[in-house]
């Protein structure tokens, strides 16, 4: 075998008796080309560096990463901007993070293919928006226990206290602290168009997209 798989995220095992991959797996499986070996040799190791660290990191899991070019950004912060005035003055995201040469993974929800923020939510208020895909937060069911934001493993997800009509703090009553509850990207999923941190960054340095997906970017970049 030239392969191998590797678990990104939380997997269960399960075993599949050889005589069944015999006949529904080899069968299928396609030739591989006779210049495999030398191509894959020829290959710099820099070339993937940048899968290896996302790996690395279990950026790998993320379906719609906050990725920001470092080369083109200008550090204006029109992105947190438009994210605060389309989320009510807060800002659902922090304009930093684990960088990889030119290349910046923001600490932004990624909205990941196993998103273990969804475990163990009471309410169900942290749940995958039907329509987009989207991981959002129900602020309406959403209890404050912060459960999400312990499990969350990028440390995306912020507990803020929740503020009444005329702009003030809510207490608790019986203990004096003041109320919280969870925000974090919602990928602006109500938006017709579109993050509005993409839309507003004037110099095409900001990108929501998979790390496969901008591995292939990187290569012509």
């Amino acid at each position: 075998m030239r392969s191998s798989l590797s678990p990104l995220g939380y997997v269960d095992v399960l075993r599949v008796p050889y005589f069944v991959r015999e006949k529904y797996v080899f069968p299928h499986l396609a030739e591989e080309p006779e210049d495999h070996l030398q191509t894959a040799f020829d290959r710099p190791l820099t070339a993937d560096s940048l899968l290896k660290w996302a790996v690395d990191h279990r950026f790998i899991n993320g379906t719609k990463s906050m990725v920001i070019d470092l080369d083109r950004c200008v550090r204006c912060d029109d992105c947190v901007s438009a994210c605060a005035s389309t989320h009510g003055g807060n800002p659902r995201f922090v304009r930093h993070g684990k960088e990889h040469d030119h290349w910046m993974v923001a600490n932004a929800c990624m909205h990941c293919i196993d998103p273990v923020c969804m475990i163990g939510c009471p309410t169900g208020a942290i749940h995958r928006e039907e329509a987009t895909g989207m991981v959002v937060i129900n602020d309406e069911t959403c209890i404050g226990c912060q459960t999400c934001a312990n499990a969350c493993p990028y440390d995306n997800i912020r507990m803020v206290e929740i503020n009444s009509s005329d702009d003030t703090s809510i207490f608790d009553s019986e203990s004096g602290i003041p109320l919280m509850k969870a925000t974090k990207c919602d990928f602006c999923y109500d938006q017709p168009g579109g993050p509005a941190c993409v839309r507003a960054c004037a110099h095409d340095a900001i990108m929501r997209t998979s790390i496969v997906e901008l591995a292939q970017i990187a290569e012509v970049r």
